[in-house]
């Protein structure tokens, strides 16, 4: 029971400090829980990557300098004795293994687990490491207090793949920090040429499904000139680069690189596109929904039902296979993009209100105090 006398100490915890999108949720949650209610500390068991640069500086960093999850369970726990946290938060089934696994030992301690990908394609696609993640759901995720999913496809998942119960799993939407997003972003969004600007946002990797893009926009009917860019790296590089070679696409198709602010790229685009094989709760969208644009996402990507239910029709169009993806492409007209930001009143914004920052962090500290 937290001792309701005094701030509770929530411990954030991340496996490495690489960018992703559930490295993003988890620091977006840490910088913006309540400093009068609660006393917020990071931990990363690796030092090095973009996401330390993330964190609030008035944030305790911790770190166990390049550890991997075996190398780190007696210095975790050795570390959860001498700082004694109120409360666990993290993220990832072997971070969230971790974290379970201390409960153990310290028993009183609430852990808060999220998880950040559909168990069933953790499972399938990752070999021999995925079929450990069996032992973990079914071990492990039942001594949570909660079990955090983005969407209801991910309890579904946990339902019918995993057969396992769900009393302690909750359903909280990734928040989309609309401020961080717009002070990086120019006072005015003007179009730079008159070509139709596709975008799309994330690591160069199968599931995010460009390969099978790029070789469907050979079908692309559409009569204005177009360019298609993609933000992000990964080791799905070289194939894209190949890919985009064998097809014609050099004048068309452009990898552009990590970028800490891809929003400074994107918001110049005409539509945001979601070709992914899986997905839990594509950031992207939302993000590009806070920015204005319209996406077109393909009905497998994890959450993008959850956000059909909320999302106005004309922003958000789910195709069920890539020739109906590209019939859509060739619909999207130039947007009107000579426009001022006003952002007190996010008047570009089409996000819905279910992902604003402040419900969404209402919502968690809700959870961090129930």
């Amino acid at each position: 029971m937290v001792d309701r006398f005094k701030k509770p100490k929530v411990l954030f915890m991340l496996p490495t400090l690489e960018a992703g999108g559930a490295e993003r949720i988890l620091v977006t949650l840490l910088n913006n829980i309540d400093r009068q209610k609660f006393s917020p500390e990071f931990l990363a068991l690796k030092d090095n990557g973009p996401v330390k640069e993330w964190i609030n500086k008035d944030i305790p960093f911790h770190s166990f300098g390049n550890r991997t999850i075996k190398t780190s369970i007696v210095a975790f726990l050795k570390f959860i004795k001498k700082e004694k946290p109120d409360i666990i938060f993290t993220t990832m089934v072997h971070s969230n293994a971790l974290a379970l696994l201390a409960k153990i030992f310290f028993p009183k301690i609430k852990v808060i687990v999220r998880e950040a990908a559909l168990p069933s394609v953790l499972i399938s696609k990752y070999g021999f490491k995925g079929r450990l993640c069996i032992f973990v759901y079914k071990l492990l995720y039942p001594k949570a207090d909660v079990v955090i999913s983005n969407c209801s496809q991910m309890i579904d998942d946990f339902e019918k793949v995993i057969k396992i119960k769900t009393d302690n799993h909750k359903i909280l939407f990734n928040p989309v920090d609309t401020r961080r997003i717009y002070a990086k972003l120019p006072e005015k969004i003007e179009k730079t040429s008159d070509k139709i600007n596709f975008v799309a946002v994330g690591r160069l990797s199968y599931e995010k499904g460009y390969d099978r893009l790029i070789k469907s926009l050979g079908g692309l009917n559409i009569d204005k000139n177009w360019r298609f860019d993609i933000i992000g790296d990964g080791e799905y590089k070289k194939v894209l680069q190949d890919l985009i070679k064998e097809n014609g696409l050099e004048n068309k198709v452009f990898l552009r690189g990590y970028h800490s602010n891809p929003w400074v790229i994107a918001a110049n685009a005409d539509c945001l596109l979601l070709p992914s094989r899986w997905e839990g709760m594509p950031n992207v969208v939302l993000e590009g929904f806070a920015c204005g644009i319209p996406a077109i996402a393909i009905s497998q990507a994890g959450g993008i039902m959850d956000i059909a239910k909320y999302a106005d029709k004309s922003i958000l169009n789910i195709v069920d296979n890539m020739d109906q993806f590209v019939q859509a492409m060739g619909k999207i007209e130039i947007m009107d993009k000579d426009q001022d930001i006003n952002r007190n009143k996010n008047i570009i914004s089409k996000l819905p209100e279910e992902f604003n920052l402040e419900r969404v962090i209402k919502n968690f500290e809700g959870m961090l105090n129930n």
